[in-house]
């Protein structure tokens, strides 16, 4: 009897759990039904009940983006900043988190800890200096402003030191011993076997610089310039901002980082799961 009382107990917790996980799921998952809810209404709707029967859906919205001859522009230099972006910051965090995991150079752990520590200076508190920093190197209103300052994003190269200090040192030495150096050790070994690890940072990467606003609101000013997410704030009609239109570029900007996401998935868990990632 005791036994059955325990396993009924078991499953009402578990039923409980799913019931609150559900729910939560659905309360983020909601303000995305919303957006695409909207999306299919014209700006006299915009603001009325989700569920108002009345309300007549269009696609005049998704067509209005689509026309728009600044819309594919956007879309263009928003794909070629976060490529570049990503490549550099590759290029970059993988030769630098191998020094720090694996050749403890006189003063590694000063230098890591320096650099950890401007994780803790706020982006916002340097928008005027950097301004006058890009200004002085005739950076503004291109694409540089935006992939120079990525390129050696602190968190990744946490993320990817502290996955290349879990990979045995057995691999690195045997290869030593059969001459290779460390060019080749990161190159053989440890980037073939961080592929968890790089799919993360390749994810995290493609969502933080799509999805950045601010950077290119300040420091981008011409329209044939500008990066997807900030230049939607240009679909206007003469009452104020045309929520639905805008809502409809937002839908199809998250085209790209839902089927970078559907395709590195099971990377990415393995990846937050061997790095200790928790959030």
């Amino acid at each position: 009897m005791g036994k059955k009382a325990t396993v009924g107990e078991s499953r009402a917790k578990r039923y409980c759990f799913t019931a609150i996980m559900f729910l939560l799921a659905l309360l983020m998952v909601y303000p995305f039904i919303m957006m695409v809810v909207i999306s299919f209404r014209n700006s006299g709707s915009a603001y009325r009940s989700l569920f108002d029967p009345s309300v007549v859906h269009t696609l005049k919205n998704y067509r209005d983006v689509l026309t728009n001859r600044y819309f594919p522009m956007w879309y263009t230099n928003t794909i070629v900043t976060v490529g570049v972006t990503i490549a550099l910051r590759l290029v970059i965090t993988l030769p630098a988190a191998y020094a720090f995991a694996r050749l403890n150079f006189k003063g590694s752990r000063l230098v890591f800890a320096c650099l950890v520590a401007t994780m803790m200076v706020p982006g916002e508190t340097t928008m005027v200096p950097r301004y006058l920093y890009y200004q002085n190197l005739h950076l503004l209103d291109t694409m540089w402003v935006i992939v120079l300052p990525e390129m050696s994003e602190i968190f990744y190269l946490m993320l990817m030191t502290e996955f290349f200090r879990s990979i045995p040192k057995d691999f690195s030495e045997a290869a030593k011993i059969d001459g290779a150096g460390h060019v080749r050790i990161l190159t053989r070994i440890f980037i073939p076997l961080s592929g968890p690890s790089i799919a993360t940072t390749v994810l995290f990467s493609f969502i933080n610089i799509w999805n950045n606003y601010l950077d290119p609101y300040l420091f981008i000013k011409t329209i044939e310039h500008q990066l997807i997410t900030p230049a939607l704030q240009f679909f206007q009609e003469q009452g104020g901002a045309n929520v639905p239109v805008q809502l409809a570029g937002s839908t199809i900007a998250l085209v790209p980082v839902i089927i970078l996401f559907m395709f590195t998935q099971k990377y990415f868990i393995a990846g937050v799961s061997s790095s200790g990632i928790k959030g």
